[in-house]
C-alpha cells in the first residue's frame, strides 16, 4: 500500500508517518516545502515541492492508496504572508483537485472543536471538509482530533496536560469538545482507519 502525506514534516506528519513507519510492507511518502530534515524517519521518502507553483507532485498522490492532508496553520501570521486561505483551504483544494478523477481515498485532518479565538482556524476546517465531500464523495473522510499534543513541543503539552486531568471530573465535562490526544494515540487512529477499522476521531463531540 502506498501512502502520501502532504505536511509530512510537521509536528502531527511526523507522528503519523513514525507509526506507519511501523509496517514495514507500507511504501511511504512526506511531502512538505522543506523535503528531508534531520529528524526524517528511516523508510519514509521525503519530496520537497511547492504546492502552489509546482505540479510534478500530482503523479505521486494520483498513484497512492491514501493520501493523508496535514498541511495548514493554526494562527495567521502577517510577516509570513500566512492566512486561513493560502495556507490552508486552497493547499488542500489543490491536493483534493489533483485526485478528484482517481480512485484513492483522502484524509483530511481536521478539528472537533476550539476556543472561540479560533473561529477562523474552524471555519477554514469545515470549508476544506465540504470541499472533500462535494468532490470526492465517500473517498473522503475526516478526522475530528483537539489539541494534538507531544512533548516535543511544551507549548501545547503542558495545557493538554492539565485539560487531561480537569476531564475526570464531571464539572469539566464540557471540556471534552477540546479532546486533547497525544501525538502518539492520534497517530495509532490514523493507522486504524487505514486498515480500515473503526475510529472514534471519525465522530465529532458536541
Amino acid at each position: 500500500m502506498k501512502i502520501a502525506v502532504v505536511g509530512g514534516t510537521g509536528l502531527v506528519g511526523q507522528g503519523i508517518l513514525l507509526e506507519l513507519s511501523k509496517d514495514t510492507t507500507l511504501e511511504l511518502h512526506s511531502i512538505s516545502r522543506n523535503g528531508k530534515r534531520p529528524n526524517s524517519i528511516v523508510g519514509v521518502n521525503y519530496h520537497s515541492f511547492d504546492l502552489a507553483h509546482d505540479t510534478s507532485w500530482h503523479s505521486l498522490l494520483q498513484t497512492s492508496d491514501w493520501v493523508i492532508d496535514c498541511v495548514g496553520i493554526l494562527l495567521p501570521n502577517k510577516s509570513k504572508n500566512q492566512t486561513y486561505e493560502n495556507s490552508s483551504i486552497e493547499p488542500a483544494k489543490l491536493i483534493i483537485d489533483s485526485i478528484a478523477n482517481f480512485d484513492n481515498k483522502f484524509l483530511f485532518i481536521s478539528a472537533n472543536s476550539a476556543p472561540f479565538f479560533l473561529n477562523n482556524y474552524l471555519h477554514a476546517k469545515r470549508t476544506v471538509e465540504n470541499y472533500a465531500s462535494r468532490k470526492l464523495g465517500n473517498r473522503a473522510i475526516s478526522v475530528y482530533p483537539g489539541l494534538v499534543y507531544s512533548k516535543f513541543r511544551r507549548s501545547n503539552y503542558y495545557l493538554a496536560v492539565m485539560l487531561d486531568f480537569l476531564l475526570k471530573f464531571k464539572l469539566f465535562s464540557f471540556l471534552r469538545k477540546y479532546r486533547p490526544i497525544s501525538r502518539e494515540r492520534f497517530a495509532k487512529e490514523i493507522r486504524y482507519i487505514i486498515e480500515e477499522k473503526s475510529s472514534e476521531l471519525t465522530y465529532r463531540i458536541k
